[in-house]
């Protein structure tokens, strides 16, 4: 099954959406949902055909009696999310919209519903030139984003860097993992950056009171980069793996959107249960690719 997007020509963001499909297929990316077709018919309309995937994570976490994910959902949301963040930013993109609802799983018809995919790159920028160098900040900009995810130079209005992106999926793994983040019913930005920055003074204990304690670390590491620094991916997903094996979480441990059953059965077929470790690699190359960057 399909997915269609279509927009009028002029205003299309589509064209830059299928740009960034391209590159993941030419890098073969896991994780960025892939592009079947994409054409226009000047001057009428852009459209970009995909494949139809299942519900994104916002809803697949309201849809939890608690409106959370369990630890260990939530650490394994974590690494596949920031492998397709990771895959991204190979392709010479950042995001500048990282939020739940521009992730979705694959379907339990296509076997696909362990696997996480990264979609919607309408405000995607190349950060890249075609040397592969990383383009100088611009400065001021404008904004970029959502609010609640928003990085912090994202409300100063200043140019975004892979940085943000990080920034932006740390915001809304707290989320997933505590339920809610402290400005979830604030609109006013001005607010939502003050939140923000007392998050990281005297409010840090409470933003991550209901979070593993390496949380700290993660948003320590996060917040020390600079606009033209790559960051430490392998080292944030051994920091996660670490609190998978101090929680004693297991690889094969159901989702929380799995039906009970799932793991041994779909519609009569053979298992569909696959290890996090597939999909993302095994624990002990993200430590080696650590060391070896040291």
């Amino acid at each position: 099954m399909f997915a269609i997007k279509v927009e009028k020509y002029r205003k299309s963001m589509l064209n830059m959406e299928a740009s960034v499909m391209i590159a993941a297929e030419r890098h073969s990316c896991k994780h960025i949902c892939p592009l079947i077709d994409y054409g226009s018919k000047k001057p009428d309309y852009v459209f970009v055909v995909m494949p139809l995937l299942g519900k994104d994570l916002h809803k697949l976490q309201h849809e939890q009696i608690t409106r959370r994910f369990s630890l260990s959902t939530s650490i394994f949301v974590a690494m596949q999310t920031l492998a397709a963040i990771e895959e991204l930013h190979t392709c010479g993109f950042i995001s500048r919209d990282i939020k739940p609802s521009n992730f979705a799983i694959g379907r339990y018809e296509d076997r696909q519903h362990r696997t996480i995919f990264l979609l919607d790159f309408g405000l995607a920028k190349r950060y890249l030139d075609i040397e592969g160098k990383h383009h100088p900040s611009r400065g001021e900009v404008g904004w970029r984003g959502t609010t609640r995810y928003g990085s912090l130079k994202a409300h100063q209005k200043l140019d975004l860097g892979r940085r943000d992106d990080l920034e932006s999926w740390f915001y809304f793994l707290v989320e997933i993992t505590s339920g809610a983040l402290p400005w979830r019913c604030v609109n006013e930005r001005s607010i939502v950056q003050a939140s923000k920055l007392m998050a990281r003074q005297e409010g840090r204990a409470q933003f991550l009171h209901d979070c593993p304690r390496q949380y700290d670390d993660l948003l320590t590491i996060i917040d020390s980069l600079v606009f033209q620094d790559k960051p430490q991916y392998e080292l944030i997903q051994a920091i996660l793996n670490n609190i998978r094996e101090e929680n004693g979480i297991d690889a094969f441990s159901r989702f929380d959107w799995e039906e009970e059953d799932s793991s041994s059965c779909f519609n009569g077929a053979e298992s569909t249960s696959v290890d996090i470790f597939s999909l993302i690699g095994e624990p002990d190359m993200f430590i080696r690719r650590t060391e070896n960057s040291a």
